[in-house]
């Protein structure tokens, strides 16, 4: 499937959704960063083919031939990027899903029902519209804490929204940037980093192996729950 992660606001987690979420689950899916500057090597060490904001046309092209694929597009580029589909008539037909990611703050909130809005008046079904609640406390009642989002699901219809299809706040994400490496990539390592620590008489090594066991374990729940996660949203 062809999945464009998308929010007007920023700072909702879209690198998490599409590098840890999406990408390990979705095969060989190929990740298209969709921002104004082209930046350098990725901070999650995620491979990513990063692409100018209004170069649709070319996005377009690249996506035809391909089975699978993550459009991550940026916050300053979703205007451009929906303006650019409409003027391409018929090429959300191309993307299988939107995902719009969604953190408790009021202004995001209310940024995301743009977003929705959006998205709708161009036509696009309801059942390919998926929001997905993140960085949720794993006390917060998802409910409570998005209910304007839940009311505007049942008065407009225009998207799916499911409160099992929540990724809770997990400190794993950042300290994957401290490492630059994925979280699938922390998962599959095979290195026993306990007995590693036990024989080493380096402390630098000894550090490492210290922050790697507390990785490798907040890697495990988290894993669990974007596996929940994605089972919930393409439900």
């Amino acid at each position: 499937m062809k999945v464009a992660v998308m929010n007007f606001s920023g700072n909702v987690g879209k690198t998490t959704v599409a590098g840890h979420l999406l990408k390990p689950r979705m095969g060989d899916a190929q990740i298209f960063s969709i921002e104004s500057i082209n930046a350098g090597a990725d901070a999650d060490g995620l491979e990513v083919e990063k692409m100018k904001g209004k170069k649709f046309g070319e996005l377009v092209d690249e996506l035809m031939p391909l089975d699978s694929a993550i459009i991550d597009v940026g916050a300053s580029n979703v205007e451009d990027f929906l303006k650019l589909m409409q003027q391409y008539d018929g090429s959300h037909e191309e993307f299988d899903y939107f995902v719009v990611p969604v953190v408790k703050e009021k202004k995001v909130q209310s940024d995301t029902v743009n977003t929705i809005r959006a998205l709708h008046k161009l036509g696009i079904d309801k059942k390919k519209i998926r929001m997905v609640f993140n960085k949720v406390e794993v006390d917060d009642s998802v409910e409570d804490e998005f209910a304007a989002l839940f009311g505007l699901a049942q008065s407009e219809k225009s998207f799916i929204a499911k409160p099992e299809a929540v990724i809770y706040a997990n400190e794993v994400f950042e300290r994957l940037k401290a490492v630059g490496r994925s979280l699938g990539d922390i998962t599959a390592d095979e290195t026993d980093y306990r007995a590693k620590l036990r024989q080493t008489t380096d402390e630098d090594e000894k550090e490492l192996c210290i922050r790697m066991v507390a990785l490798k374990r907040l890697a495990i729940t988290a894993n669990k729950n974007l596996d929940d996660a994605f089972k919930v949203l393409f439900k």
